[in-house]
């Protein structure tokens, strides 16, 4: 291995393996091994058409040359294969596993690609939309949901493992899973029970541009999707799979590498081979690669405050990760953290029948749980014994504000700011003195509450109100995202910043912070609070032969009393950091 800490791999596609020469191929393989240092290939067996198995045999023969492990890959996808089929409207030529000849081939490629390799990968088009005659015959009165959830496990089991696993009993074989994590149900995708019959899973941590696209993802994703995958499969999430595209400048590539890297992968995936050789955006990877490596060397496991998403849940779509471009660590599990001190509730943990009852066990026992508007307004309507636990009621009317008063970051107090322009919430009204405000928002005389809570048994209840427009919440004023910061931290330290700084932390008293690119390249300045009295913090060196300033420890700007209330002291610290690159400290005592 190139890097102590993970495996460098790169995947290629089927289109380039049956027209790439030997001399091409090794003029490539010395271009990455110069500016990346790759350790391995998935070679691609399918994708519209088989790779020849000459050129299979070709690349395998050249990669053993360079030390290159070599491991196999599948795309499920194929142009119609008779007439009949061209009534069948698939997206991205995905396959109709309703449609026997396209069954017959989904097994052929396993079979093959089985033949060849002793571990592959299926790229993340293993799915289906199809919404034939034949798919609408065979749903029946099922919903969409529930066929494709079904079918799909159907087809992994009879069509992928069950032949490839005949034609080689040792193979091992992965499903990548997409970085639309809520709308895998819509199309099968099925991670709640295909983990107990694939041999490992990995993760699709491709973020780009996050503006002008369908897909909406906040680049925290990159992030948050590796770590929600390893509460899915602990131990068995063999890497996180990022690409090129539609990234407008470098950085955006590379943030892509470093949150997942942040994640502590045990692969870094880059796709792919023809798309990435001779490309400027793969030669500062190596570099930034050894850098990532030296990091991952000093920090423990991720920590962060859980967030419950249920499998085949669907709300408030990535609501976590706009909290996390904000500065807040997440830490997504798939099932609730009931052993947790405190846990973050969205609309999506309403998939949950039971969520209720298990919320009023977490805070009548002692822990803490915050809940979003989406999930209070969502829980309110469904199940109504949530009004046991608060006061708060919704009544469907929107709050439009521009004001916000906010408790001051330190200290007792409150501070008064405003926003540049109008933000539009859910309004959500609580009881005075049942229900306690931390923090309001409104204009003029008509204020409310965005940050409240609740006591219940020997526990608390806090309910977050957000921005309609989930990206709004990086137009929020610094002193409203360091209350939010502060109420949902599980570190005992946080941020006082604008958006655009995500925090990490661990479990060995080291924690990262990394400033995101933007439109413009200006220096952010903020503070970092951490609970304790601490003279310094130590910068975890990047690097052999660090930037000058990266030598020396950060002094501590003051410590004083946290608040009024409490003799507990917090130390306050002050940082400068360009956007695109990330710094990463230890915290002594």
């Amino acid at each position: 291995m190139h890097y102590k800490n993970f495996k460098t791999v790169l995947y290629c596609v089927t289109g380039w393996v049956n027209h790439v020469t030997e001399e091409q191929l090794r003029k490539e393989a010395e271009f990455f091994q110069k500016y990346v240092g790759v350790d391995k290939i998935y070679l691609e067996a399918f994708r519209d058409e088989f790779s020849k198995q000459e050129q299979l045999d070709l690349i395998k023969r050249v990669m053993k040359d360079y030390g290159i492990e070599v491991s196999g890959g599948i795309t499920t996808v194929c142009p119609d294969q008779n007439e009949s089929d061209k009534k069948r409207q698939r997206l991205f030529n995905t396959m109709c596993y309703c449609n026997e000849p396209m069954r017959e081939l989904t097994k052929k490629v396993s079979e093959y690609t089985a033949a060849n390799f002793d571990e592959f990968i299926i790229d993340d088009f293993f799915f289906t939309q199809c919404m034939c005659e034949d798919c609408v015959r065979e749903k029946g009165e099922r919903t969409w949901e529930e066929f494709r959830l079904a079918k799909m496990m159907e087809v992994s089991r009879d069509l992928i493992i069950g032949p490839a696993k005949k034609v080689n009993p040792k193979v091992r074989i992965i499903i990548k899973y997409p970085n639309w994590r809520e709308s895998y149900q819509e199309t099968g995708y099925n991670p709640g029970q295909q983990r107990e019959i694939f041999d490992a899973i990995y993760t699709g941590t491709e973020t780009r541009h996050g503006a002008l696209q369908d897909q909406h993802l906040p680049r925290y994703l990159s992030y948050s999707l590796m770590r929600y995958m390893e509460s899915v499969a602990p131990g068995r999430n063999g890497g996180g799979w990022f690409d090129p595209y539609d990234c407008d400048r470098i950085d955006t590539y590379l943030e892509q590498a470093y949150l997942t890297a942040f994640s502590k992968p045990k692969e870094m995936m880059m796709f792919c081979w023809p798309s990435l050789a001779g490309d400027k955006r793969a030669t500062p990877l190596g570099f930034m690669y050894e850098r990532l490596d030296a990091i991952l060397s000093k920090v423990g496991e991720p920590v962060g405050l859980k967030v419950y998403i249920p499998f085949n849940s669907q709300g408030e779509d990535h609501v976590e990760d706009y909290l996390g471009m904000a500065g807040v660590p997440m830490e997504p599990v798939c099932e609730f953290p009931s052993e947790a001190g405190k846990v973050l509730l969205t609309a999506a943990a309403l998939k949950d029948s039971e969520i209720v009852k298990k919320l009023t066990d977490f805070v009548g026992g002692g822990g803490h749980a915050i809940v979003t508007s989406g999930f209070m307004i969502g829980a309110l309507a469904k199940f109504p014994e949530i009004r046991q636990l608060t006061s708060v009621s919704y009544n469907e009317r929107v709050l439009t504000v521009d004001e916000f008063q906010s408790p001051s970051a330190i200290g007792f107090g409150k501070e008064y700011v405003g926003s540049k322009a109008a933000i539009t919430f859910p309004l959500l009204e609580h009881r005075n003195n049942a229900t306690w405000s931390i923090m309001n928002a409104g204009h003029g005389e008509y204020h409310e509450s965005i940050l409240c809570y609740d006591t219940y048994g020997k526990g608390r209840l806090t309910t977050l109100v957000l921005p309609d427009m989930p990206s709004r919440i990086y137009d929020l004023p610094a002193t409203v995202l360091t209350s939010i910061r502060k109420e949902l931290s599980v570190s005992d330290l946080w941020i006082d910043a604008s958006a655009g700084v995500s925090l990490f932390t661990y479990d060995n008293k080291t924690f990262g912070l990394y400033a995101y690119t933007w439109d413009g390249c200006k220096p952010v300045e903020f503070t970092i609070y951490i609970k304790g009295e601490h003279k310094v913090l130590k910068r975890i060196q990047d690097s052999e032969n660090p930037l000058p300033w990266k030598s020396f420890p950060l002094p501590v700007k003051s410590i004083h009393p946290l608040d009024f209330r409490t003799k507990e002291m917090v130390s306050e610290f002050h940082v400068r950091m360009t956007p695109g690159e990330f710094d990463f400290f230890e915290i002594d005592g």
